[in-house]
């Protein structure tokens, strides 16, 4: 049975996480992604992380399932090249600085010309126009500028970042999204279009505080505990072990108090209703945490909990993570196999597809090393091996 997106041909200008993330997601579903990287050393994601046998896996995993193709894009044969090659291509997505592949002759209004059908997709910081749009930027910067910053960390404390680059992943299934509803449009009109998918843009949208604005009042940290429901929050127990709780209702309540063997707690006065709870969360937040701190374990706390039906989770260590039973069941965590360069293991351990289809489930399949498809994909445009290996000749030189 084939893929769901077999047959669907992307050329990938992307460069570090959002890009290469959106891409890689399409080659789970199908899609032959040709990335096209720098000569040599390949692009910037090719660095990141831990290394094996000098590979990064990170890179690997953001370039899961993709063709390699290294051009000089100061090379105006690169250039040539590449516009006959999007003559057959369905998607293009690029990360560059915006107005830079403007200034290479690969914008969208000269690919447009070429391939009036195609999906063009830029993925930046800030957008494609306004004040920002030539500022350089990260994750980080969005994180920062979209007022998510603001309101994590405890009250009293400054901003917290995401302990992950929140705006990359998040942007990347904006833009997968986004790509996949303009190519159904494409497909039944003929008409391809530009995507404008930047990070802030991205976070700001994250951002549920923004509506309280509406009403003139802006939301302030709150730490590990929720603003206006309690306990709705995280709990400390012993050795740096932690738990989340979510007990929201009357009937919640009464069963949490059960299990922690104080039932006189449910019509305590200070805790009988939520209003109650919250107003005094300082004194229930230590008498939980008291509780927890009975048990050497936290996971025998959790225990108790999931067997009295109280919505909580143990906080989990990567490592955790890694052996759970049911992401191990569900393949939230796959075996994918190492680039060929990477000879001291076989496969490493990576995040599996985004979600799960019953009749054409994804793969995340092996990435390749730089270049190694040059052969393949440019020869499938015109090129003998010998014109290929003198253009990788004359840019190792350069």
């Amino acid at each position: 049975m084939n893929e769901m997106l077999h047959g669907i041909r992307v050329l990938d200008f992307t460069s570090n996480a959002a890009g290469p993330c959106c891409t890689g997601m399409l080659a789970d579903y199908g899609a032959e992604v040709i990335k096209i990287e720098r000569p040599n050393t390949g692009n910037d994601e090719r660095t990141y992380g831990i290394q094996v046998d000098g590979m990064s896996l990170l890179g690997a995993w953001l370039n899961r399932g993709k063709k390699s193709v290294t051009l000089d894009l100061k090379d105006p044969d690169s250039i040539a090249l590449l516009k006959r090659m999007v003559q057959d291509c369905h998607i293009l997505v690029e990360s560059a600085r915006p107005g830079v592949m403007d200034k290479l002759g690969l914008g969208y209004e000269a690919i447009h010309a070429i391939n009036p059908k195609l999906v063009y997709c830029s993925v930046s910081a800030f957008g494609q126009a306004g004040p920002y749009s030539k500022k350089p930027g990260y994750d980080l910067i969005a994180q920062a500028m979209s007022g998510i910053m603001d309101i994590c960390g405890a009250q009293d404390g400054p901003p917290v970042k995401s302990g992950t680059t929140l705006s990359d992943y998040v942007g990347a299934i904006n833009a997968f999204g986004s790509i996949m509803t303009a190519l159904r449009y494409a497909e039944q009109t003929g008409i391809g279009q530009k995507i404008d998918v930047s990070l802030l843009m991205t976070m700001i949208y994250l951002n549920g505080a923004v509506e309280y604005l509406n009403i003139g009042q802006k939301l302030t940290r709150s730490g590990n505990h929720h603003n206006t429901l309690a306990p709705y929050g995280l709990f400390e127990g012993k050795n740096g072990q932690s738990i989340v709780l979510a007990v929201i209702s009357p009937k919640l309540w009464a069963a949490f108090c059960q299990v922690m063997e104080k039932p006189e707690l449910a019509d305590d006065p200070r805790f009988h209703t939520l209003q109650q709870r919250r107003a005094n969360a300082p004194a229930l937040i230590a008498l939980i945490e008291d509780w927890l701190k009975t048990f050497d374990d936290i996971s025998q706390a959790a225990a108790l909990l999931d067997a009295a039906g109280i919505p909580s989770a143990k906080v989990f260590d990567q490592e955790d993570v890694w052996t759970d039973p049911h992401v191990l069941d569900q393949n939230y965590l796959v075996d994918v196999p190492t680039p060929s360069a990477v000879t001291s293991k076989d496969t490493f351990k990576a995040r599996g597809c985004i979600a799960k289809f019953s009749e054409t489930p994804g793969c995340v399949k092996r990435a390749p090393c730089v270049g190694e498809n040059n052969e393949e994909i440019l020869s499938r445009y015109g090129m003998t091996a010998q014109e290929i290996q003198a253009l990788q000749d004359r840019w190792a030189k350069s």
